[in-house]
């Protein structure tokens, strides 16, 4: 099974039953924090390089629509260029775009007359790349910069996985099968979400 680039790329996955959920901060850096971004950061990159263990990354790029008009652009550096050149200034570049197109972000956003379909571009990355993703997905919430007005995941196309770091709290792996994520669920089970073992369990043993 695997995935395909456009509009509906994250369909199935949104359906798919397999899925870990993973804490990246578990409360114990509260009030400290560099400690909490750094640690967000560290379990990050290590869960995606299980993860994803080809080095045949994608990134999925989505792009805010108005930069400039984001909280903070100025101190940022986003009242200049579009999103895709702020990125390129952190060091990942997506003129070489493996494909472009306008879809959804968010799953059910298709009924929402509000929701606005953002322009997204598929790019091949090396792991640096990849890390400078993570590190921009994590510091949005927390306010660390530099970082970009875009959001990320990364994904190996051929086994049908994508990675979420949804922000500094957790990373979301979702995968079209069960056996891609068997490894990333016995090596690092203990920082799944506590309140997802049960299920877990059920779909990838005790």
């Amino acid at each position: 099974m695997s995935l395909s680039f456009g509009p509906n790329w994250q369909r199935d996955l949104w359906a798919s039953p397999y899925w870990l959920r993973f804490e990246l901060d578990n409360g114990e850096c509260s009030g400290r924090y560099v400690s909490k971004f750094t640690r967000s950061y560290d379990r990050a990159r290590k869960l995606a390089r299980i993860a994803l263990p080809s080095h045949s990354i994608v990134g999925i790029i989505a792009a805010f629509p108005e930069p400039s008009s984001e909280m903070n652009a100025e101190r940022l550096g986003w009242t200049k260029g579009t999103a895709f050149e702020n990125l390129a200034d952190l060091g990942v570049s997506t003129e070489a775009t493996l494909a472009e197109w306008a879809g959804f972000w968010w799953p059910n956003q298709e009924g929402d007359p509000e929701a606005e379909a953002w322009t997204q571009r598929a790019v091949s990355l090396t792991w640096e790349q990849a890390d400078i993703l993570l590190w921009n997905q994590i510091a949005q919430d927390l306010g660390v910069a530099p970082r970009a007005p875009v959001l990320a995941k990364l994904v190996d196309l051929a086994r049908g996985v994508c990675v979420n770091a949804y922000d500094d709290r957790g990373m979301d792996v979702t995968s079209l099968a069960r056996e891609p994520l068997q490894e990333l669920y016995l090596q690092c089970g203990s920082w799944l979400l506590e309140g997802d073992r049960n299920r877990l369990a059920a779909t990838f043993g005790s």
